[in-house]
């Protein structure tokens, strides 16, 4: 490899260690302030993996979004070099931080500016660790924009005569079908009409290659099942009723349907704001484009730009909740439309990139006290959860809901076995391996004479229960 294609990489490198506290502040938010335990299950499969060979993953549930591809897959590849908790996720945060680079060179941008891009995920996500933070996490999408760079990288270096460049491409598509369904959803429509005016008839084959994929990543499913392991699936999901009824919904009232859509932005707490700015940078945009004769020229950043736009309006058909592991392209083309703004005037755009940088060093600096308590805080209560669980017979199987039980298998050193369960006591295997339960997932609820909650209202739905002891948003009962 050429100095000069790794050499981004260690630009790259060199800027995520030099902010690291920002990464370290995402670290301790969801992994000790929080307990947001789907984090952890790709380094929980390649320890299963690496523990006990294909019987060890036998009895895996993965979501409907697997993230066999790239997730589970290097997490199989780095878990032996890795084997830390901190630095297994600290490689994942670096990996995601280098995507926005890459999606902004893949879109034109050029390298100063690209690198800014990673950058201003990064300060966003230790402001907002619980909301941007995610994107440096594995399991929670940010791989979309991976998969977007290189679905670029392939159109703009598309040749139909190119046999193993076709069969590559099939490969990737037919991961990526059962790996990130939001792929489709956040950015596969522009990717289309890019295709589509860049190759014109040539854009039949990749488009063809993109169906056929739907149908090889249906055989993937079939070979994961044949191993044990299950994949939650569309059809499992209450998504075709959904689409049913709202498009029951627009048919009969369309006008009240278009205005719950705008009341779902403009009245979030957070994205209200994001969606205001987005919006007048976008009008800002286009107004220079049309006084300067060059709406024709913007026509394909148009397109682009609209991905937040049709995520929302999926988000709303689907009944799913607005989430930053969502709308990253939100972020995204703020940044995008600041740089396309930016590039327009000379001067400005002479100096931009490094007055951006200096600026950011000393936000980082003014920053650092509070980054540095927020890491020690997260650090503290990781350490007391597992004190008041240390105060349970390890011997004796308890109950919890889904979320500490992923985050016990990985930060404690003592073999516990909990079984899942919902806030109504129904089993409950979502993401984790049913071999941890050791076969007591077929006992009811009232079998367990401990266990653990993260809301203190489900003890008043258990009956002959009580309140044992409340650690940092634990509650654990006794029976």
């Amino acid at each position: 490899m050429k100095f000069r294609n790794i050499k981004p990489i260690l630009i790259l490198l060199v800027l995520f260690g030099t902010f690291h506290l920002f990464y370290d502040a995402i670290y301790e938010n969801h992994l000790g302030v929080g307990t947001d335990s789907d984090v952890l299950y790709p380094y929980l499969f390649a320890k299963d993996f690496w523990m006990g060979g294909w019987a060890g993953i036998r009895g895996w549930n993965l979501p409907p979004c697997s993230y066999l591809f790239p997730e589970i897959g290097l997490a199989i590849l780095f878990y032996p070099i890795l084997k830390s908790v901190y630095s297994f996720h600290w490689a994942f945060g670096f990996l995601s931080f280098v995507m926005p680079y890459y999606l902004a060179k893949a879109l034109g941008i050029k390298n100063t500016k690209s690198y800014l891009f990673s950058l201003g995920f990064l300060a966003l996500a230790g402001i907002w660790p619980n909301d941007f933070g995610q994107f440096f996490l594995p399991a929670f999408h940010a791989m979309i924009f991976f998969f977007a760079a290189y679905t670029l990288y392939a159109i703009h270096r598309w040749d139909p005569q190119n046999r193993s460049q076709g069969l590559k491409f099939l490969f990737v598509i037919s991961l990526i079908w059962i790996s990130e369904y939001w792929f489709f959803v956040n950015i596969a429509p522009f990717l289309l009409v890019y295709a589509v005016i860049r190759l014109g008839k040539k854009s039949i084959y990749p488009i063809g290659l993109v169906l056929l994929g739907f149908g090889l990543g249906k055989v993937w499913q079939l070979g994961l099942r044949h191993l044990g392991i299950g994949i939650i699936t569309s059809k499992d999901l209450p998504t075709v009723e959904r689409i049913h009824s709202a498009t029951i919904w627009i048919l009969k009232d369309p006008s009240s349907w278009f205005s719950a859509l705008v009341e779902s932005i403009t009245k979030h707490p957070v994205f209200a704001d994001w969606f205001y700015w987005y919006f007048v940078l976008f009008g800002i945009y286009v107004l220079i484009l049309f006084l300067r004769f060059e709406l024709k020229k913007g026509f394909i950043d148009f397109v682009f730009l609209l991905s937040p736009i049709l995520t929302v309006v999926a988000l709303f058909i689907f009944q799913i909740e607005l989430n930053f592991r969502y709308l990253y392209f939100l972020p995204f083309c703020v940044f995008y439309l600041i740089f396309r703004l930016v590039a327009m005037i000379p001067f400005i755009r002479s100096v931009a990139a490094l007055v951006l940088f200096i600026g950011l060093v000393f936000f980082y600096n003014e920053r650092y006290p509070f980054l540095a308590n927020a890491i020690k805080e997260g650090e503290t209560k990781r350490t007391h959860k597992l004190e008041c669980l240390s105060k349970f017979d390890e011997k004796i199987p308890g109950a919890a809901t889904y979320w500490p039980i992923k985050y016990i298998y990985v930060f404690s050193d003592r073999d516990w076995t909990l079984v899942p369960f919902t806030k109504e006591a129904v089993y409950y295997p979502w993401i984790s391996n049913k071999t941890w339960d050791k076969g007591l997932g077929e006992k009811s609820f009232e079998n367990f004479s401990w266990g653990i909650t993260e809301s203190k209202e489900n003890l008043s739905l258990w009956k002959g229960v009580r309140l044992a002891g409340e650690c940092e948003g634990w509650y654990f009962y006794r029976r």
